[in-house]
Parts: structure tokens; sequence; C-alpha cells
């Protein structure tokens, strides 16, 4: 009798962990989908993946970053406050404001800019090309516009088996002029 209900228990257990496995996969969790080099080109994984996961509604987070010569380095994570997928193919992000640091590569050097404050601004896409522009935050007037090439790693949060609907956003006609509204 023993041997019999230890071998239920341990069929149980055995279904039970299979469907705790399968819960699992459908709990979102940060994923690297997707990364570029400075030409555009894949690194890593795949770019249907990303696009197909942000037309799902998934959140994206980007990564880019630099090594020295004498093996400092730093890297920029920042999670998207605008996101554009062009031709089904590129995805471009932009940044919302944050501040410039007095130093990226030395941490007991990391403060903020404050002589003059200066926030930043920057759009990425995937085909590597990299845009920003830096703003004095007293006056408003843009000091800086850098144009860059980078490589981007491309994260999404999302379920491991992602089989939610894959909607159709770009359609015929999507967008029209509204003509009731223009002569008023």
């Amino acid at each position: 009798m023993l041997k019999i209900n230890t071998l239920i228990a341990g069929c149980f257990l055995i279904l039970l962990s299979g469907c705790l496995v399968s819960k699992q996969q459908d709990i979102p969790t940060w994923h690297l989908v997707y990364q570029n080099d400075s030409t555009g080109h894949t690194l890593y994984g795949n770019k249907r993946i990303l696009t197909d996961a942000i037309k799902r509604g998934s959140p994206v987070r980007v990564a880019w970053g630099e090594k020295l010569d004498d093996g400092t380095s730093d890297v920029e994570f920042s999670v998207p406050e605008f996101v554009t997928l062009v031709g089904d193919t590129d995805v471009v992000v932009q940044f919302p404001a944050s501040m410039i640091q007095t130093e990226y590569m030395i941490a007991k050097k990391s403060y903020l800019k404050t002589n003059p404050p200066t926030q930043w601004r920057a759009l990425m896409s995937t085909d590597g090309h990299y845009h920003q522009f830096h703003t004095d935050f007293k006056t408003g007037e843009v000091t800086r516009v850098m144009w860059l090439k980078t490589a981007m790693a491309w994260y999404v949060l999302s379920p491991q088996n992602d089989k939610r609907h894959l909607p159709q956003l770009a359609l015929k006609n999507g967008i029209q002029l509204d003509s009731i509204k223009r002569g008023k």
C-alpha cells in the first residue's frame, strides 16, 4: 500500500511540476530578442521577434554602451516613450528627457551636470543610427546635436512562448484627414 501511495504522490508531483513550468512560460519576463551592430547588421536574435512583440503590445528596453582601450566601460539602458515600426522591418524609438551626467565611466565621479543643468533626448533605430541633442535646462536652448552609429540590444517584456494574437496595425486608409473639422 505504501508503494502505491508513493507512486501516486510521485505521479501527482510530476503532473504538478509540468503545470508549473507551463504557467511560468506564460508569465512575462524581459528577454533579449535582438541585437544590432552600428551598421544595423544582426549580431543576435531575430528582428521579426522584436517587431512582433511590439505589435502585441510588449514594452521595450534598449541598451547600448562602449568600452575604451583601457578596459573601462559603460552600458546604458532606457525605456522609450515613443515607438515606431517602419515598413514592418525596423524599429525607431524616442527616449524621454534625462539629465546629462558629469561622468559615465567612473561611478565615484558620476553626478548630474548642473553648470548648466543639461537634458538629453535621443532617438535610436535598429538600423544602427542614433541621434541625440542636449538642451540647457534653464534656457531651453539646444546646446549640442549629435549623429552617431551604435550597437544596440533590444529587450521585450513578454511570455517566453508568446502566442498572443498578432494584429495587423498598418491598415490601408488607416489615417485620413478629417475634412469635417478642417473648416473650423
